[in-house]
């Protein structure tokens, strides 16, 4: 059985009693105490260190282990998001042959849990995508997904890279040959997937644009329409509202033919609107 520490980099004290027991690497030591490292594999004498990134639950957790031959230590800054530990979270199984086989079952789950949690932005994007032709949707929310897929492609972009160093670092002939190579495949898809969804972010920011300006269009189309309906009769109305002594109220009949001459002419207005097709809507 492979043996299996976790000690939070909070926890100083138990590192450092450790790193001097296991011989740990002073920068090893320091970058494990330290957040905001970038994902990488470094190799030392006796040991390597490893820093990968899982995002769950909406949050990106940041993790370090240190690889000897026969142990792992995990460094990680958090508590796992369910769980006492992340030996339970990430449910490892404790036959696993050997330190590498045991590592990659951590980093396989740690990516799969990542993907799931990308993918819910994707889907979130797609939605508002098609929610811009059904409702009025509010841009912020585009926004704050924007800065979650940037987020997650800061911390998890480099991830295929690492793994690919993983495989050249670590190589072997048995069944872990073709499981480290299904990681870096699963990493590579996360990276190109975020890439394409960046831009497609880009894209929806300039479709939601459009379709309000379209959407702004049709109702300046609309009060446009009723005012050259409204344009005769506020004509007629204004002319024979001068001093006139006879047009049109002390004569019936020209009473009458002012009536017809508004009703016609509204009506004239109202059938080119109808005829060029700008009363469709």
């Amino acid at each position: 059985m492979v043996n299996w520490t976790e000690i939070k980099s909070e926890n100083r004290p138990a590192l450092e009693a450790m790193a001097a027991e296991l011989h740990v690497h002073p920068l090893a030591l320091e970058d494990c105490i330290n957040r905001d490292q970038r994902a990488k594999l470094e190799e030392y004498d006796t040991h390597q260190f490893l820093v990968w990134f899982m995002i769950a639950e909406g949050k990106v957790y940041e993790i370090q282990f240190l690889i000897f031959p026969e142990q792992i230590v995990m460094v990680p800054h958090d508590d796992p998001p369910s769980g006492a530990t992340w030996w339970e979270y990430l449910r490892l199984n404790e036959n696993a042959k050997d330190v590498l086989h045991l590592l990659y079952q951590a980093l396989d789950r740690a990516t799969d849990i990542t993907w799931h949690e990308v993918e819910k932005l994707f889907k979130a994007i797609d939605n508002f995508e098609l929610r811009i032709f059904q409702e009025d949707c509010d841009p912020m929310i585009l926004m704050g997904l924007k800065t979650k897929l940037s987020e997650a492609d800061y911390y998890v972009g480099h991830l295929a890279s690492v793994a690919e160093q993983i495989q050249k670092n670590f190589k072997h002939k048995d069944d872990l040959r073709w499981k480290l190579r299904d990681l870096h495949d699963h990493c590579q898809r996360i990276y190109r997937d975020m890439t394409l969804y960046r831009s497609q972010v880009s894209s929806t920011i300039e479709l939601y644009w459009g379709f309000q300006a379209n959407r702004a269009n049709r109702q300046i189309q609309k009060l446009s329409v009723l005012a050259s309906v409204a344009v005769p009769l506020t004509f007629w109305a204004s002319f024979w509202g001068m001093n006139f002594e006879t047009i049109p109220f002390h004569s019936p009949e020209l009473f009458y033919i002012a009536i017809a001459v508004m009703i016609i002419s509204t009506s004239g207005i109202v059938w080119f609107l109808v005829k060029k097709g700008y009363w469709a809507d």
